[in-house]
């Protein structure tokens, strides 16, 4: 195992400026950034449009995973995305289904399908897809079988499985990557869907990468909402390592 990787995630914004303002802070703590797609299906800026912005914003300076929620564009329209992500130097690409649109019809796109046409096409952009442990472990290691260039596991990071996952992706040359979704006292209501034991606490940050660093390959720091509680996250995950 290298270097644990610290990714600071990113929500996309209607302003740019204010968006490039939270990446230049994020940056001086995490290594890159990752910028989710239209959460809970409900409207917002493209991630890759917004990922491919922030890239030029700062010169080149920041590494990026762009989300690309395949319910929301045809075949077509996916391979042409991951084209231009591939121009603007973004460097990696997770392939999701994603929550129903709440505007429109959804498409009917196969995350391991089309991370196939991207490889046949010699796109050179490294795809992922998304893993859940709330799955059977056999549905899980089928996924992983698929031979992406890495994966995420959504949550919960406390889970013992997380180690085997892991022993199965670098068999196959992937590298796994963990989110910590952060609660806070200003994103409790926004977060009040998901179940407790699938978030983190600040005081259980350094535990966490304590926990990971030597099993998986990066973790995501998230805190919607709460910029300021993200950031000091990064800095407790980052004195861990």
């Amino acid at each position: 195992m290298g270097d644990l990787e610290l990714i600071a995630e990113l929500p996309p914004k209607r302003s740019l400026e204010k968006m490039a303002r939270a990446a230049s802070r994020l940056l001086e703590l995490a290594d890159s950034l990752d910028v989710p797609d239209a959460p809970l299906g409900a409207p917002a800026p493209s991630s890759p449009v917004m990922a491919a912005a922030i890239k030029s914003a700062l010169d080149g300076r920041a590494d990026l995973i762009a989300h690309l929620r395949l319910l929301d564009v045809s075949p077509l329209g996916a391979i042409n995305i991951a084209m231009s992500i591939e121009a603007a130097g973004i460097s990696r690409l997770l392939l999701l289904r994603g929550d129903r649109p709440t505007l429109g019809d959804p498409c009917n796109t196969d995350p391991e399908a089309m991370a196939a046409v991207i490889r046949s096409l010699g796109i050179r952009v490294r795809v992922g897809h998304l893993l859940s442990l709330a799955k059977p472990m056999d549905q899980v290691l089928r996924r992983v079988s698929s031979g992406a260039d890495f994966y995420v596991i959504t949550r919960p990071w406390r889970s013992g499985l997380v180690g085997e996952v892991a022993r199965e992706a670098h068999l196959r040359g992937s590298k796994l990557y963990v989110y910590l979704v952060l609660l806070t006292e200003a994103n409790a209501d926004a977060l009040r869907s998901i179940p407790r034991e699938e978030l983190i606490t600040m005081s259980e940050v350094r535990e966490a990468v304590e926990r990971l660093r030597d099993v998986v390959d990066g973790v995501i720091v998230s805190s919607p909402r709460d910029l300021e509680s993200q950031l000091n996250a990064l800095r407790e995950a980052r004195a861990a390592l």
